[in-house]
């Protein structure tokens, strides 16, 4: 259960060292890291908070067994909580996009649409997106477009080419170009499990970068 997914061993609420699970069996849990494990002394108990693909993120409770070069065994694992990451987990990214948008109309000021908003029309639509959840994004562009809006695109960052969509809920205008929360919409279940494995990815690679700076 659990292998490879990401794991971060805490102490006091400190992260004391991040890795994989390399195996879970009968409650001793097996975490790998890439580089050197320092600092985890036999007999100590820690937090195990798992981040795992399914499941959501794990946190158990352990006691170190056995300790190598890369990797740590803790014993007598139990769980502590879960907490169902799907819906919340969110990383920050700079993605260059290309898609279509069709263009909400914007009623006047009589509560009319304009006859040149043309809603329905799809157009190509270059954006930028900001920040990336399995159920919505935040995004960037210099094109202008009211909310209700949808916009069709592909993510390149994901390993299969699938399109998405997804609707602007909102938009907050800035210097740089105005910046619009968008929730997808009609994904499939494995659509949602690319996104929540990616957004997982990216959050691991970002811890690790951050640890080696």
């Amino acid at each position: 259960m659990h292998e490879l997914a990401l794991c971060s061993v805490e102490n006091d609420g400190s992260t004391v060292l991040s890795g994989y699970v390399r195996t879970f069996e009968d409650g001793v849990l097996w975490v790998g890291t890439e580089g050197l494990v320092r600092g985890l002394a036999e007999e100590e108990v820690y937090t195990l908070r798992v981040l795992d693909d399914v499941r959501g993120e794990c946190v158990y409770v352990g006691e170190v067994g056995r300790v190598t070069a890369d990797t740590v065994a803790f014993v007598g694992v139990e769980l502590l909580s879960t907490l169902q990451k799907r819906a919340v987990a969110r990383v920050a990214v700079t993605v260059e996009c290309e898609g279509f948008a069709v263009r909400a109309a914007e009623p006047d000021a009589d509560g009319e649409a304009p006859a040149d908003a043309a809603p329905g029309a799809e157009v190509p639509f270059r954006f930028t997106v900001l920040d990336v959840s399995a159920h919505g994004m935040r995004m960037m562009s210099q094109t202008e477009l009211p909310p209700g809006s949808t916009v069709r695109f592909v993510f390149p960052e994901l390993s299969d080419a699938f399109w998405l969509q997804a609707v602007v809920v909102r938009a907050q205008p800035s210097r740089t170009g105005t910046h619009y929360g968008c929730q997808f919409v009609e994904t499939s279940p494995r659509e949602t499990d690319e996104l929540f494995r990616y957004v997982l990815r990216t959050q691991g690679a970002l811890r690790r970068q951050q640890k080696l700076a």
